[in-house]
């Protein structure tokens, strides 16, 4: 077991920085791109990529959670994380619709992406 879930671990954070990885470059070709870069963004084999890496992210986080047995009622940190990843989801996908970049869902998606990984790795929402 403990081979397997820190293999998971591993895979689970390759994918969580691809997925920001991703995030941050379409943001930037969206906000400093030409149009050309726009619709490289947009492309479908890159929604693709993206859907792809996000959805094995999702997976490993379940087999993570299941895993270990952790319960986002009784253990809020990952409740908070959860609701985090959900808004930063949604003003992701705001952010980068109809061919330009709304920079207040992008700042805001960027701040629950910051939360959510802080939670993550240090399972508490204040410092101390």
């Amino acid at each position: 077991m403990d081979w397997y879930y820190s293999q998971m671990v591993q895979w689970h954070v390759l994918l969580a920085w691809c997925s920001v990885g991703l995030f941050f470059t379409r943001g930037a070709m969206f906000q400093f791109g030409t149009p050309r870069l726009r619709d490289i963004a947009q492309d479908a084999r890159l929604m693709v990529l993206v859907f792809g890496v996000n959805a094995c992210l999702v997976v490993t986080g379940l087999s993570l959670w299941g895993s270990i047995g952790y319960n986002p009622l009784t253990d809020w940190w990952l409740g908070v994380k959860l609701v985090a990843l959900i808004g930063y989801w949604s003003c992701g996908h705001w952010a980068m619709t109809q061919q330009r970049l709304h920079v207040l869902g992008y700042l805001t998606a960027l701040a629950l992406l910051a939360l959510a990984m802080d939670l993550s790795i240090n399972r508490q929402l204040l410092p101390g």
